[in-house]
């Protein structure tokens, strides 16, 4: 047996090592470092775009990655636990995907960290869910049949900014895809019907209904898919009632609205 490692071997091991051995010795410097301005420059300085890492990481860019999200979670947790000041943050997320686009976790965990950046949120900052919403955008795009990215989005669009048109198309994204939590098409049925589009909420609702296995659960929505079948059948009365009443005014006003009814062309 052949003593020598393969070549590739050796690369791969000398590397491990080596980024083990930095990752140890950068936890024991930034802990060393002075908390001011200064220092955290320092904390980062040495992390070149992903471009330039690719080129030394001898084409272990997953590996590469994977040492980065360490020291990333190093550098969340130590600012989010002192100053809560992020301002290498972004870059640190833009090397770790440049070195490896498919890095799923590394999407999810970004859009967190970029919208939890402070112990108490007191006032929302706009801005970090944007960005936030940007990188679940770039996930979703790289995974399209996960539903957590269009999910997530939603939940940001919806929950935290309010914006609920504008979160509906992720929500029905996120319940269409396999995997997805039946409360997805539940919280679309009250969306739909908070938006009036009854027919919408049926839909789904029945679709629920027919899926249901369990034969309570099934009472259940059965129970509710009835209520909510009156109810737009409530609301279609309603509307054919103020579309008689505007045709009424616009053409023969000038008699009695029993009438108009008796006398109006069906």
């Amino acid at each position: 047996m052949n003593a020598l490692l393969h070549p590739a071997r050796a690369a791969y091991l000398a590397l491990s090592l080596l980024a083990a051995a930095g990752v140890f010795a950068l936890r024991t410097h930034l802990d060393a470092l002075p908390k001011d301005e200064i220092a955290r420059q320092k904390e980062v300085m040495m992390v070149p775009p992903g471009e330039v890492l690719k080129r030394l990481d001898l084409g272990h860019h997953s590996l590469m990655a994977d040492l980065l999200f360490i020291r990333a979670n190093l550098y969340y947790g130590q600012h989010i636990l002192t100053d809560e000041e992020f301002p290498w943050l972004q870059h640190l997320i833009e090397v770790m995907l440049a070195l490896d686009p498919d890095f799923k976790k590394a999407y999810l965990w970004a859009a967190m960290v970029t919208t939890f950046n402070r112990r108490q949120l007191i006032t929302l900052d706009e801005t970090a869910y944007q960005r936030a919403n940007a990188i679940l955008a770039r996930g979703m795009a790289r995974f399209p049949g996960d539903h957590r990215f269009p999910l997530r989005i939603a939940f940001n669009l919806y929950y935290d900014l309010g914006r609920t048109e504008e979160a509906m198309p992720y929500f029905e994204r996120a319940a269409s895809l396999p995997g997805a939590p039946r409360w997805i098409r539940q919280k679309l049925i009250d969306l739909y019907s908070k938006r009036g589009d009854l027919g919408m909420a049926e839909r789904v609702l029945r679709q629920l209904v027919a899926e249901a296995e369990d034969p309570v659960l099934a009472q259940g929505l059965r129970d509710r898919l009835a209520l909510l079948t009156q109810k737009a059948s409530d609301l279609e009365d309603v509307r054919r009632t103020a579309r008689l009443v505007k045709d009424w005014e616009e053409t023969l006003y000038y008699v009695p609205f029993p009438l108009y009814l008796t006398i109006r062309e069906p």
